[in-house]
């Protein structure tokens, strides 16, 4: 039987693994279809809780360290690792979708990654921005809530910075006499398209990855081949990553590339044979896995519950501070003090609650009023922040709690109404339901709290 293209690249990324020193006749894992998630990561045959399913080495993963050595000096400095990685997938981008990457460094694991995203939110956003597309009335970009719509448009500054970044060192020299096929203008659509391909790439695969001294340095990630292929689950992941000696110890790796990665079977968990192998992205709310991932998770409900957030700063903003003839200066108060943004009710399956932000902004509020200045009385609200104090006093309190009221009345009255409104049942407008939905249960949720006297 002939083999599909997605298998002859799986059996091609395999032998250059090989070639890199992988022992990929060890490895308990497989790529294969699924039913809706494209490919995944299947167990060949069954593994005992902890066993190890498969080791990927340090030469054998895209991230600064292994690419550095590949890049001028001036270039290599000039860009985050982000950038970096990000402008080496651009130049080497397989041109067509019959083709193969020719990078003569990781070709072979590079042809492997999806060929597109056009069920990404940020596609739509930067095509109705750059390609000047119209959305049509159906189009999912027109029925996101304010606050994903709000997340995008942070992802897409996130990009475009990058692109014009790497975009103004690809045109000098010494890049400039390396990659002139692919430095179009910086408005050329194909070609930020074809740099949008490699910042999804990068954005939706990477992983923490201990290269620097610091634990928290932004270099701290890479590409991992094989890994890749293993699709997300929130509530069902059966595979964790080992534990490096940088890990352990807490320090920069002895080798500039590190150690490579190692993946286990979940120490509670036995894999039979023919699973899935799940990986967990992280406990996010619908929100960012939609913006981030593009997917959503089923809503894990329990009673009226559901594990979500609701970014709800364009209500705060609109509805409390748009009128207020002291909305500037407190606005300025709580960016002095770091308390602007973040503004979220939150809900998991045990509580609902409200972000620490948020709380300090709605006393703040209600302490200044309608008041011509900032008095004394605004010591009261920064000894409550800095935990001098418990609360301002109980009629600032309950103000907050009947203002929360008001904001999840709005969260739940414009929930309800979109969601009368979306009828189709495309995988896009499924996604737009489930982010609404979990905005009007996280919201009933929180309303509950308040009326119970849950403490915030």
């Amino acid at each position: 039987m002939c083999k599909n293209a997605a298998d002859v690249r799986w059996d091609n990324m395999m032998i250059w693994l090989r070639s890199h020193g992988a022992k990929t006749t060890d490895f308990a894992v497989e790529c294969r279809k699924t039913p809706s998630s494209g490919y995944g990561l299947f167990a060949g045959r069954s593994c005992l809780p902890g066993k190890l399913l498969f080791s990927i080495p340090a030469k054998a993963m895209m991230n600064v360290m292994t690419l550095k050595p590949h890049y001028p000096s001036e270039t290599v400095e000039a860009l985050t690792g982000i950038q970096l990685v990000c402008m080496h997938l651009f130049l080497w981008r397989p041109r067509g979708d019959s083709e193969d990457s020719e990078d003569p460094l990781f070709g072979p694991y590079i042809s492997t990654l999806p060929r597109e995203f056009d069920g990404h939110p940020l596609t739509w956003i930067v095509q109705s921005k750059h390609q000047n597309t119209t959305c049509q009335d159906d189009h999912p970009l027109r029925w996101l809530p304010p606050s994903v719509l709000s997340a995008l448009d942070r992802l897409h500054c996130r990009f475009t910075d990058d692109w014009y970044k790497v975009h103004s060192v690809m045109i000098q020299p010494p890049m400039s006499a390396k990659v002139k096929e692919r430095t179009a203008d910086v408005n050329n659509v194909k070609a930020m398209m074809d740099f949008l391909w490699a910042w999804l790439n990068v954005n939706t695969r990477c992983i923490y990855y201990r290269l620097k001294f610091s634990k928290s340095d932004s270099d701290n990630f890479t590409l991992c081949p094989v890994l890749d292929f293993a699709n997300h689950s929130s509530h069902m992941s059966n595979m964790r990553t080992g534990p490096t000696n940088a890990d352990i110890w807490n320090s920069a790796p002895v080798l500039s590339i590190g150690e490579g990665l190692r993946f286990f079977a979940c120490d509670d968990t036995r894999i039979r044979e023919d699973d899935e192998i799940m990986l967990a992205y992280g406990r996010h709310a619908n929100k960012t896995l939609f913006v981030e991932y593009g997917f959503v998770d089923g809503l894990q409900e329990v009673g009226t519950r559901v594990c979500g957030e609701v970014d709800v700063q364009d209500i705060l903003e609109e509805s409390i501070y748009l009128d207020q003839r002291r909305s500037c200066a407190i606005k300025d108060l709580l960016v002095a003090e770091g308390y602007w943004g973040d503004f979220v009710l939150f809900s998991t399956q045990d509580s609902a609650q409200v972000s620490w932000p948020l709380i300090a902004a709605l006393r703040l509020h209600h302490l200044m009023g309608t008041a011509t200045g900032i008095g004394n009385d605004v010591q009261l609200w920064q000894d409550v922040i800095a935990g001098r104090r418990e609360r301002i006093s109980d009629d600032n309190e309950r103000s907050c709690r009947e203002s929360l009221l008001h904001v999840c009345e709005i969260v739940i009255g414009r929930a309800q109404r979109v969601l009368e409104m979306i009828t189709g049942q495309s995988l896009e407008q499924q996604y737009v339901r489930s982010l609404w939905v979990e905005e009007l249960f996280v919201a009933r949720a929180t309303k509950e709290s308040i009326y119970a006297g849950d403490a915030f």
